[in-house]
């Protein structure tokens, strides 16, 4: 517990220390105009994001909240209690479309599209994965924070899927081949009750990091088999899967016998599978029995290209450690029920899908 403790010290100091540096070189904003942050990437946490804004704005302190059509775009504006002057009002607004998306556009200075329909560049990119599995120079970036942990799970629609009733586990081999196979073979193989039956898959998208983590972890380096539901059944998705959970649940729901993959914040009432004999729940990521997981971090441009002022370094400083707070992460039920504190857990990885080892040797 102290090696975590001090490991989350150390990545506080590391985005102190490289948000000071850019917020020198961003100083030219004016120091009286309204504070804007943008995050873009990945939605596993959002539940997270938003709660955390409330907490930063005093509770009550939000004047306007303001959403898209899609839930992963949201604007919020308000004040934060105790503010140096020059820093309200502040505008926090999250793209969550993706993390690799959102990881591109932080290093390229590209913009996003938010709420209030504006044309922004992301500040901060939200990632349960390191840039490299999207193809992104991790030397790009100054740091990444980690702010919690997010488990990931294969999924079905117990309802929707009576012939997997007692596929209630995946080997490694069994997960490559569903994904890689999907659509060209019956529940028995899986250990279900038909051979007269189509098993499919419904996966993520690349930008998504719930597709790029769990295919580390099972070591899938291919093309996916992943399908959605047609206008006369199931069919290949043109757009090679989902962008978010909500959207793999609906397809489950609709196409009999098919298995998903989200993150544990998007299992709701659907049934997590096991993987290699092990039963997904939270104490077992915390004792490193369950694999399917890695660190969400915060991720900051090295480059002057998208530079933090120091009002902006001042909102994103306080809203992190609103997201790391240990009586939040590990007392608020929006929290406890879905992700792992830093904290909490007894173990640790050095990479994406990489060796599990244990904190107290």
């Amino acid at each position: 517990m102290k090696l975590i403790a001090l490991m989350k010290k150390t990545n506080l100091n590391k985005f102190l220390a490289a948000g000071l540096v850019l917020a020198g070189i961003g100083l030219a904003s004016s120091a009286s105009a309204a504070t804007e942050v943008l995050f873009g990437g990945g939605n596993a946490s959002q539940t997270i994001l938003y709660d955390r804004v409330t907490n930063l704005f005093g509770g009550s302190g939000i004047t306007a909240t303001i959403a898209s059509s899609n839930s992963t775009v949201r604007s919020y504006v308000g004040s934060i209690p105790g503010a140096p002057a020059g820093v309200n009002p502040v505008t926090l607004e999250f793209s969550l479309l993706g993390a690799g998306q959102g990881l591109i556009d932080v290093s390229g200075n590209h913009t996003e599209r938010t709420a209030l329909g504006n044309n922004v560049v992301p500040a901060v990119g939200v990632s349960s994965g390191n840039p490299e599995v999207f193809a992104v120079a991790p030397n790009l970036f100054s740091n990444g924070v980690q702010t919690l942990i997010i488990p990931y799970a294969y999924i079905k629609n117990a309802t929707e899927s009576p012939n997997l009733a007692n596929v209630t586990n995946l080997t490694q081999f069994q997960a490559v081949y569903l994904e890689g196979a999907a659509g060209t073979f019956p529940s028995i193989v899986l250990g279900g009750s038909s051979t007269n039956d189509v098993v499919y898959f419904v996966g993520r998208n690349t930008a998504s990091a719930v597709r790029r983590e769990v295919d580390a972890n099972i070591h899938y380096t291919g093309s996916i088999s992943t399908w959605t539901n047609g206008p006369t059944g199931p069919e290949v998705d043109p757009a090679g899967g989902q962008n978010s959970g909500s959207a793999v649940r609906a397809i489950l729901a609709a196409i009999p016998e098919s298995i998903g993959t989200v993150g544990s914040s998007d299992i709701s009432t659907d049934t997590p599978l096991a993987f290699e004999g092990v039963p997904y729940s939270i104490a077992n990521v915390e004792a490193g029995l369950y694999p399917l997981w890695y660190y969400e971090q915060w991720f900051f441009a090295k480059s002057p290209t998208t530079p933090l002022t120091a009002n902006q370094l001042y909102v994103a400083t306080n809203l992190l450690a609103a997201v790391t707070n240990d009586t939040f992460q590990t007392t608020a039920s929006v929290f406890t029920n879905y992700f792992v504190p830093l904290q909490h857990i007894t173990v640790s990885r050095p990479s994406d899908g990489g060796p599990i080892t244990s904190n107290t040797y």
